[in-house]
């Protein structure tokens, strides 16, 4: 499992592909795209696997991300989007990234980013069980969402 920043040349086709069957609780990596082209604080990041095929996505919104749920610190990142492709879930392929996240932030962004937040539906216990598995852990509840009531997740830098 690697990370990579998303490069249309790369990865637009993988994306073509790209199964994610529910969507009531997430946006779709194509929407997330198209939103990051116009917000230079968005950094688009793809998944791949060991034959580096795209697995999974996700985009750490820096900035004005974190502000629209109280974080005004320049060391937060907020984590939009986060989904792995219907064919690998399970796999482990989730933690892994969430565990590479911050060495990924430092060693490819060049940020010092030391806390990252994510927003998770209240009713996706699934995401949550993972999220936690992962060492994030429940700092607000029952904020208003697009989709319904939200729970924010940090994870700090060890």
């Amino acid at each position: 499992m690697k990370l990579s920043l998303y490069s249309e040349v790369e990865h637009y086709h993988f994306l073509s592909s790209y199964s994610l069957n529910d969507i009531t609780y997430t946006d779709t990596p194509k929407n997330i795209i198209e939103k990051s082209k116009k917000d230079k604080y968005r950094y688009p990041i793809v998944i791949l696997n060991k034959d580096h095929k795209v697995i999974g996505f996700f985009c750490p919104h820096l900035n004005t991300g974190p502000k629209e749920y109280g974080y005004y610190q320049n060391d937060y990142a907020l984590i939009r989007g986060f989904s792995i492709h219907d064919n690998f879930r399970n796999q482990g392929y989730g933690s892994n990234a969430l565990n590479e996240i911050f060495e990924f932030i430092d060693s490819t962004l060049k940020l010092e980013i030391n806390h990252i937040i994510l927003a998770v539906n209240e009713k996706n216990i699934l995401a949550q069980k993972a999220y936690r598995n992962s060492g994030f852990s429940v700092v607000k509840k029952d904020l208003e969402g697009k989709r319904g009531k939200l729970i924010i997740m940090e994870k700090s830098r060890n």
